[in-house]
């Protein structure tokens, strides 16, 4: 529900004017009223960044390399066969490193080396499901989370602030009607605006990072594309004409 805060002040404003000393008069007061108001706008989200990846490991630490290197190609080639452009993917990390540097030498268990790769993938929402999906049967074995967004930020701003402005406006003039005060022009007007995504990880995934292990038949995981919302406020000073 839009929050609505409103904040009716008179204030008196003193006016002078460069004119000769002995045709002076005294300052003028001008009356004033303030309305603050906040209102908010939720759209569907129209982009998505899917963030997978791929981790093995392996006794050495070439083999490890070489293992994750063919199995991130075929990865990747199968996202790009399926449409998605190259430059809507970008590699997020690359690791390769020893498991007793992670987690402390053990002389019971044999050394190993883990080697992974994490990308961000930019897409339509429509396609974030089918691209889960293909990165999954190619051997993906990491999903990290599903960001939602929208592909023109600024518009959507913009909607909420108007979506406030007219708030204020129509504020402004009940409290006028109902104190008997005439709206004049607008002094001075002070805005914000704040965001937020609402389910911005991947419902399915709970928000967490998914390692899948190998499987005949996986159920695969099911996205519930998110929301975002734009939030704007603001607080307009309207002269009160006598």
């Amino acid at each position: 529900m839009p929050r609505l805060t409103p904040l009716v002040a008179l204030i008196p404003l003193s006016l002078s004017l460069d004119i000769p000393a002995q045709a002076q008069h005294p300052p003028s007061e001008r009356k004033t009223i303030e309305i603050s108001a906040t209102e908010k706008v939720e759209v569907a989200a129209d982009v998505a960044t899917v963030k997978i990846g791929y981790q093995n490991q392996s006794p050495t630490k070439d083999a490890a390399y070489a293992e994750n290197i063919r199995n991130a190609n075929k990865i990747m080639q199968a996202i790009l066969d399926a449409g998605v452009p190259k430059e809507a993917i970008e590699t997020e990390s690359l690791r390769l490193e020893q498991e007793q540097e992670r987690y402390g030498a053990k002389s019971d268990q044999p050394l190993k080396y883990s080697a992974s790769q994490e990308w961000q993938i930019h897409a339509k929402t429509s396609e974030a499901q089918k691209i889960v999906d293909i990165a999954v049967a190619a051997g993906a074995n990491q999903i990290e989370n599903v960001e939602w967004s929208v592909s023109a930020p600024d518009q959507l701003e913009a909607k909420a602030y108007s979506a406030a402005m007219k708030r204020a406006r129509d504020f402004a003039e009940q409290t006028a009607s109902q104190t008997g005060l005439k709206l004049g022009d607008i002094v001075s007007v002070a805005n914000s605006a704040s965001s937020f995504d609402r389910f911005s990880r991947a419902r399915g995934a709970g928000g967490m990072m998914f390692a899948m292990a190998a499987a005949p038949k996986m159920a695969m995981l099911k996205l519930q594309p998110g929301t975002v919302e734009r939030e704007a406020s603001v607080t307009i000073t309207y002269a009160v004409l006598p």
